[in-house]
């Protein structure tokens, strides 16, 4: 059975997992277990588990949110990628090939709202709470969609992974 052992030894191999799930809000608890299940396996605590996790599932929001206007749209890629002392997260929009991908702005130019609880109402604070969760977040837009990069710091490996 290729169950969530299957994966881990994949990513063990070979440094990462990479899954795309339809541009739905119902596929985020898969991306959510998925990433729960990739991070326990490192050096973090349980709260920075959820923290990772809330982070991606925000970041997979704003992209799935982001997206509602797109005529035809294309799966959202979620890739998970290790160094040793890390754990990268990429967050993809693929809506488009011709230029017209949503502009991400960077984490520089997201200003933390004044009213933090109407701003989640309103859908507008996903950003600003994954910068608030992970320890380095970068985001680009380009012809070929949006995508949002979260590090997070580990300890090191216990030992090097299978290659």
């Amino acid at each position: 059975m290729a169950g969530s052992g299957a994966a881990i030894e994949h990513v063990e191999r070979t440094g990462g997992v990479q899954i795309d799930v339809p541009a739905e809000a119902g596929y985020l608890s898969l991306v959510r277990m998925l990433v729960h299940t990739l991070a326990q396996r490192r050096d973090l605590d349980d709260e920075r588990i959820e923290d990772l996790v809330l982070a991606v599932s925000e970041a997979c929001g704003w992209v799935v949110g982001s997206r509602r206007t797109a005529d035809t749209p294309r799966p959202v890629q979620v890739r998970w990628s290790e160094s040793e002392n890390a754990c990268v997260i990429e967050v993809t929009d693929t809506t488009s090939q011709d230029g017209d991908a949503p502009s991400v702005p960077s984490p520089d130019e997201v200003v933390l709202p004044p009213d933090p609880g109407r701003a989640a109402l309103e859908g507008e604070l996903s950003l600003p709470l994954v910068l608030a969760l992970v320890d380095e977040v970068t985001s680009s837009a380009g012809p070929n969609g949006s995508s949002v990069h979260m590090t997070v710091t580990c300890g090191a490996w216990q030992g090097q992974p299978d290659l």
